[in-house]
């Protein structure tokens, strides 16, 4: 078991396009525990960020590093995305919604032991807006069997 941190600062939201998908390693499981979002903007706006299961997703392009908590852990054979030549199509039922004002709105989420959110040889979590597209921090916790 290993534990990683992935930031994605001071970036804007989309409601077409993901801002980082996590993909599970083959014979590998991911769960996420932690995802908090905080609003980055000088006036107040309305935004929620969904986690959904996804699939597909065509030529992934960059990517998050993924720096494990601790310096003896090996790095992550999982992967993100944080673009896509063509995005990923979201499940029609999401997992988690997290709403967050731009003007230094914080919203953290902490999953209960044995809730945490997981995906599982190959299977895709996808963080895309479902309101709004202000500037916001992203921060995820990811730990991986």
């Amino acid at each position: 078991m290993a534990i990683y941190n992935m930031t994605i600062s001071n970036t804007a939201l989309s409601t077409t396009a993901d801002s980082v998908t996590l993909i599970s390693a083959a014979a590998r499981r991911i769960k996420i525990v932690e995802i908090s979002i905080s609003g980055m903007g000088v006036v107040s706006a309305a935004n929620e960020l969904l986690v959904a299961r996804s699939t597909g997703g065509t030529t992934g392009g960059g990517a998050l590093t993924a720096a494990p908590i601790a310096v003896d852990m090996p790095a992550a054979a999982f992967t993100n995305f944080t673009t896509w030549a063509s995005q990923p199509t979201l499940s029609a039922t999401s997992m988690l919604r997290l709403g967050c004002n731009a003007n230094g709105g914080v919203y953290r989420w902490v999953a209960r032991p044995g809730q945490e959110i997981e995906a599982r040889n190959t299977e895709q979590i996808s963080l895309r807006s479902a309101v709004g597209t202000s500037l916001v921090s992203i921060h995820i916790v990811v730990e991986e069997i």
